[in-house]
């Protein structure tokens, strides 16, 4: 693969009905189903660079065939198996970092009872960080970050620490797939994020954000007025 990516293009698939990973991002997982377990057992068997998932949507119905290959959708990350704890139940806790987006070319056959599958990489458009553009975009995303998580506290899905981190000197794709991971979405929606360009996707992420502001300043009132009313709970 071009640009860094393993020369490989078989990965194991991983897919699951509610968890879309991104590129520069980290995801914990709890591991449970045997074939998936056997997946991490053999991938923890070979070297390190050659420990990767691929992380799929599964496509609605799934649970009709969950147990044989119900249908996925074709988009997904190739992610880095970094870290594996085995619990005493049998179970284990994994922890994967997502490497490069991808679309499914097609599915293999394999003795192993998890599913394999051919890739072809996704390579994001090379972007000059100081562009005035992405400055722009960059600063609008913090100010939004910060201003959206004042007005929804706890429920926001970032801590001020990742908040900072993230305003900080991070680069433009981590920035902004980790709001695009943190973001309380519908997967369905994260997977067309993923799908997109990544300056398509920072400015489709602005917008979220942007909307989500509107909203909160139009229900302030109403806020402050039920905080008043000595009958609310």
């Amino acid at each position: 693969m071009a640009g860094g990516h393993p020369s490989v293009t078989r990965l194991p698939l991983f897919p699951l009905p509610d968890v879309v990973c991104f590129p520069r991002t980290e995801l914990k997982l709890l591991v449970e189903e045997p074939r998936y377990l056997r997946m991490v057992k053999d991938l923890m068997d070979l070297e390190d660079e050659a420990r990767w998932i691929g992380m799929v949507l599964l496509k609605p119905g799934w649970s009709q065939s969950y147990d044989g290959r119900p249908p996925v959708y074709s988009g997904g990350t190739a992610s880095r198996l970094i870290d594996v704890e085995n619990l005493p139940d049998g179970r284990s806790q994994i922890l994967l970092v997502g490497d490069f987006r991808f679309e499914l070319e097609r599915e293999l056959a394999g003795d192993a009872p998890y599913r394999l599958a051919e890739v072809r990489p996704v390579e994001e458009p090379w972007l000059n960080e100081h562009d005035a553009g992405i400055r722009a975009v960059r600063k609008n995303l913090t100010e939004l970050l910060r201003l959206v998580a004042v007005e929804t506290g706890e429920r926001f899905p970032l801590d001020g620490a990742e908040l900072e981190e993230l305003a900080g000197d991070c680069a433009f794709e981590e920035l902004v797939n980790r709001i695009a991971s943190g973001l309380d979405l519908p997967a369905l929606r994260k997977l067309k994020l993923l799908q997109q360009p990544l300056p398509e996707r920072g400015l489709a992420i602005l917008s979220i954000l942007r909307n989500r502001q509107q909203v909160l300043d139009l229900l302030r009132p109403w806020r402050h007025l039920a905080a008043a009313d000595p009958g609310h709970n």
